[in-house]
């Protein structure tokens, strides 16, 4: 087993803490370990499974992350794909300084951040991964859409060894575009689930759907792109631009827990409309996908109380 090590300078005001204590409650992160104030993640790729490791390693003149990738043919190559995928998932590849601007200066978007100021978005490294999750999570509750991409991962994935850990990887495209139906209705997936997976990780292996394409598209061409397939709807297409590609001008309006956090920020007791959702970002343009990530942050933290 080899491995590589570098680190990557951050802004000296970055909250890598608050990044992890995000991914502790999401119900997304079932493939990341959090392991005291350092994420791993094991990923698939053409020369392996690797694990990537990310740790705060800072002085009060360099505040940086170590990065170390482990894996049978770690090289260069892998150390850089390592680094990319990092500053795209802890949202490192944007300054932030327009939207602490825009918090400053707007209460409801302070009262969503909190103290939590200087943290940034968690994204998905993986788009196709995000696809996944959005589809898993159309229309369900939180708690049953982790228990349903556990069992995917169980049922489709594989585990990579480590040492003496064991970390869940995630199936590719080819893998779930030839999944069988009866383990996975076995696992309580709907028809229409499985049908949704199933077109999604075709159009990904066929490139009928390109990511590359797709996050330097306009957002609105971007989403028609998306929704045309089966089983992607606008909620879908837009978790996928967000948290897989990074999308800052896209605001799920019609989100429930979006709109349940901003009535709560606006003190009231009964969630807003889409149309008043819509209408309460307009001076947001450019961050609404951030303010969106601050909005179910505020959830989850008042859901784990003080």
């Amino acid at each position: 087993m080899r491995s590589r090590e570098t680190r990557i300078t951050v802004p000296p005001d970055y909250d890598f803490g608050a990044a992890l204590a995000f991914l502790r409650a999401s119900p997304s992160a079932v493939l990341e370990s959090i392991e005291g104030e350092t994420y791993r993640r094991a990923w698939q790729t053409e020369r392996g499974a690797e694990l990537v490791s990310v740790a705060w390693s800072a002085s009060r003149a360099r505040p940086q992350l170590r990065v170390r990738v482990e894996g049978p043919r770690v090289d260069a190559r892998a150390l850089g794909e390592a680094v990319d995928k990092v500053r795209h998932t802890f949202s490192l590849n944007v300054d932030a300084a327009g939207f602490q601007e825009l918090a400053e200066m707007d209460p409801i978007i302070m009262r969503l951040v909190c103290d939590g100021l200087h943290a940034r978005p968690v994204l998905i490294a993986d788009p196709f991964e995000s696809l996944v999750w959005a589809i898993i999570g159309q229309q369900v509750g939180v708690g049953f859409a982790r228990t349903l991409r556990s069992a995917l991962v169980q049922i489709a994935g594989h585990e990579a060894v480590f040492g003496s850990s064991r970390f869940p990887v995630m199936p590719d495209a080819r893998t779930l575009a030839d999944i069988e139906e009866e383990p996975l209705r076995a696992a309580h997936f709907s028809r229409a689930k499985i049908r949704a997976l199933h077109i999604a990780a075709q159009a990904v292996t066929t490139q009928a759907l390109d990511w590359r394409s797709l996050v330097v598209m306009p957002p609105a061409e971007a989403m028609a792109a998306l929704t045309r397939f089966p089983g992607i709807g606008p909620w879908t297409a837009g978790m996928v631009l967000m948290r897989g590609l990074g999308v800052r001008s896209i605001w799920p309006a019609a989100d429930l827990g979006l709109r349940r956090a901003l009535a709560y920020a606006l003190g009231a007791s009964v969630p807003l409309t889409e149309t008043d959702a819509r209408a309460l970002a307009a001076p947001w343009a450019g961050w609404e996908a951030w303010v969106a990530f601050f909005a179910w942050r505020s959830l989850s933290r008042r859901r784990a109380g003080p």
